[in-house]
């Protein structure tokens, strides 16, 4: 069997051509955190000027499903991303009032979204 580009060399000139590209480490995996990141940063930033235009309404006109996936989403960005001093205030205060526009929303749900709300609060 002859490669491209050679002219029926030895075995050994062979697996020399070929082992930089079965031996070079995925990248992807680094990227990943980003992408990923990057991702939910998107749906979130979607879903406020979504809500912004349209309101509470068309949130309760979402299919019971999508309502209840949008919720569970927001939910843990809200307990994964929106936690100590550093979080991103804006998103986590879009993200807490995403959840409570939305039925699905339980008492446990409400009450992080409104602690979310009153965290950068001044205290009297």
């Amino acid at each position: 069997m002859t490669l491209p580009g050679g002219g029926g060399g030895s075995s050994a000139a062979a697996s020399d051509q070929i082992s930089p590209l079965v031996n070079t480490p995925s990248v992807l995996p680094s990227r990943l955190p980003i992408a990923l990141a990057f991702a939910i940063a998107l749906v979130a930033l979607l879903l406020a000027v979504a809500t912004s235009r349209t309101g509470p309404a068309a949130l309760r006109r979402l299919p019971g499903r999508e309502r209840e996936a949008l919720a569970e989403r927001t939910l843990l960005n809200l307990r994964d991303i929106c936690q100590g001093s550093d979080r991103p205030r804006e998103f986590c205060k879009e993200q807490a009032n995403l959840l409570l526009a939305l039925p699905e929303c339980g008492e446990v749900c409400q009450s992080l979204a409104r602690s979310e709300l009153l965290a950068d609060m001044p205290h009297k």
